[in-house]
């Protein structure tokens, strides 16, 4: 089998108290210890994803991406300068730029209308200025409205990007992924990939994004990216607690948004377990109340948690079934409740077993 690149994206929010010199130096760690990519994601009240991108840049030799901008946070011209401006710093290493809707806290802070024309139009107008073409937002009406772009203004970036720039599609749902076959360079599979493995959704998914590639294209040249949520500690218990409120809330965003039952026994979650969480999320449960019904099994459907030891075996089946499924990066996130020890394992133990 062909070797598996292996990433690390840093979700900036979890990691709120490590100061962005910190960030650098567990990235130059990742490096020196085989870790080919570096991502970061992009929350509003967090580190600005492109200054920390800035600062990777200036201080790693790997290439760099965002998993994933989201599409309503940045209007297409402001991005295309900031990618371009960054690419400068690249020395000629690859730039990936995953674009998607955000997380299901985004329509909390700004209107999230019309999510995949949204898509495909960012892809397709961002594509355009970074190849040095002149764009008018009057063809791109969603993103007209929704950025009060002037109809007649034409925009052209004044300068190229200096290293490649690949725009990959970070949107999971059939039709966000016919827009990013049709329109852009790859494929993030998202947080959810472990749950949606198990539900057995990935193949007809994977099928939508490959139907829909330029005709001949081959899925094989297209790069995927699957995003594997995990969370180590020498304290393995530590580590499951770590993560135990975003497993929850990921298991009760997909009951909520139209998984089976049948499915949500395939996470090998109990559907009464999901139904009382689901019930006291509604009641305005505390988070201590909150976690304290999150189970087990709602932790493993989402994350590969615990002591090094404990996830080898689970994350040596991932990859084989990742490798089959064509996917030629797994791009590690959450890591584990202390970042330096997180990282050191995950580098250590977990990657020289892959």
């Amino acid at each position: 089998m062909p070797t598996t690149e292996i990433g690390v994206q840093f979700h900036l929010p979890t990691y709120a108290h490590v100061p962005l010199p910190h960030l650098v130096e567990l990235a130059r760690e990742g490096e020196a210890k085989g870790v080919s990519q570096l991502w970061v994601t992009d929350n509003l009240r967090s580190r600005q994803s492109y200054v920390t991108l800035a600062a990777m840049a200036c201080n790693l030799d790997i290439k760099l991406g965002t998993a994933v901008t989201v599409q309503y946070f940045r209007n297409p011209v402001d991005l295309a300068d900031s990618v371009a401006t960054l690419s400068e710093l690249m020395d000629g290493r690859e730039l990936s730029i995953g674009l998607g809707r955000g997380n299901s806290r985004t329509p909390r802070f700004v209107a999230t209308p019309s999510p995949v024309r949204v898509l495909g139009e960012t892809a397709r107008s961002l594509r355009r200025l970074l190849d040095g073409e002149a764009v008018c937002f009057a063809d791109y009406p969603a993103l007209l409205d929704y950025y009060h772009f002037s109809p007649g203004a034409v925009f052209q970036l004044n300068f190229r990007p200096a290293a490649p720039v690949n725009i990959f599609c970070g949107s999971n749902g059939p039709r966000g992924l016919a827009v990013g076959g049709r329109h852009m360079d790859g494929l993030i599979f998202g947080g959810h990939y472990m749950a949606a493995l198990r539900t057995g959704r990935v193949p007809e998914l994977l099928e939508v994004f490959d139907h829909s590639l330029p005709e001949g294209k081959d899925p094989v040249d297209v790069p995927r990216v699957a995003e594997i949520k995990i969370s180590l500690s020498r304290d393995g218990d530590r580590a499951r607690e770590f993560v135990r409120d975003s497993a929850g809330t990921r298991v009760l965003n997909m009951y909520r948004q139209g998984y089976t039952p049948e499915d949500i026994q395939r996470l090998g979650v109990a559907l009464p377990d999901i139904e009382r969480l689901d019930q006291a999320e509604r009641k305005g449960a505390t988070a201590h109340e909150f976690g304290s019904l999150v189970t087990d099994s709602m932790v493993d459907a989402i994350f590969i948690a615990g002591a090094p030891g404990d996830c080898v075996e689970r994350m040596l089946e991932v990859r084989d079934t990742a490798r089959q499924q064509g996917f030629g990066q797994l791009m590690f996130s959450e890591l584990g409740p202390d970042v330096d020890e997180a990282m050191s394992l995950l580098c250590d133990e977990i990657i020289p077993a892959l």
